[in-house]
């Protein structure tokens, strides 16, 4: 009898134990459930935050020609960058930019079709494009002096191109050409035709090249190549209706390679 009452007081020893032990645990459970709300409002507050005082930066109301920022997004471990080209109307002002800028070659361009004139050019800064080293080591550089903030802008300076563009016009018919820098990658990318897009491979002077039509983009023609040597690609462009003819844009690429390579 005496065991029995032992047992009995024993077993009402453990479950009043348990209770008190799930009772603790229910308390400790409920006052993290409150914090975390709280901190979860003013983490989310800090956010928020963090990111208007960044894109105050990265998107200023203010940005004149070229203009350059870049905004590093922690959520997802990215850079993104804005820029306002620096445009002109006048092609000797345009040239002396070209110069100014050491932009990659478009001075005195040859084989442009008869009746087609000088519209306008862009020049746009340098910055790293995506999968390349350079984009890679900013990415670290920015990620270092966010400090620990998920949203960080700055404002970055810049005095050569990283390319240009000029655009010739006759009537509503256009023909944009462009160069641009070739950064190095860290992944091989192979460029494949979009939706109903064609490329058809040509060999223009020896080098090789892309013509390829019907894309859904503005300029839906493109004769593109790349001057392996002095790391530049360059592209000829035109609406899907223009006039002007493979043999067009192939006449204007052989006289910019011919022009370019005498250069060496």
């Amino acid at each position: 009898m005496n065991l029995t009452k032992k047992m009995i007081i024993a077993s009402t020893s453990i479950l009043l134990a348990l209770g008190s032990v799930s009772g603790f645990t229910t308390v400790v459970g409920a006052t993290p459930q409150k914090q975390s709300k709280t901190q979860a409002t003013s983490s989310k507050s800090n956010l928020e935050r963090q990111k208007k005082e960044a894109m105050d930066i990265f998107d200023s109301k203010d940005k004149k020609p070229g203009h350059l920022t870049v905004l590093y997004d922690g959520t997802d471990n990215s850079l993104s960058f804005n820029y306002l080209g620096i445009t002109s109307l006048d092609y000797d002002e345009y040239t002396k930019l070209l110069s100014k800028y050491k932009t990659p070659g478009l001075q005195q361009l040859g084989g442009i079709p008869e009746g087609y004139v000088f519209k306008s050019g862009e020049i746009v800064p340098s910055y790293p494009l995506f999968l390349t080293k350079a984009y890679e080591m900013m990415l670290k550089e920015l990620k270092a002096e966010a400090k620990g903030k998920k949203y960080y802008a700055k404002k970055l300076k810049w005095s050569e191109a990283g390319g240009a563009a000029v655009i010739f016009s006759k009537d509503s018919d256009v023909i944009r050409i462009s160069s641009q820098k070739v950064q190095p990658l860290i992944t091989e990318v192979t460029r494949v035709p979009g939706k109903g897009e064609k490329f058809e491979n040509l060999s223009i002077k020896g080098i090789d090249a892309i013509y390829s039509t019907n894309s859904n983009d503005l300029y839906s023609t493109k004769l593109s190549w790349e001057d392996a040597e002095k790391q530049l690609k360059y592209e000829i462009s035109t609406y899907k209706k223009s006039t002007l003819t493979k043999e067009d844009l192939v006449a204007i690429a052989e006289s910019m390679i011919q022009k370019y390579s005498q250069k060496n």
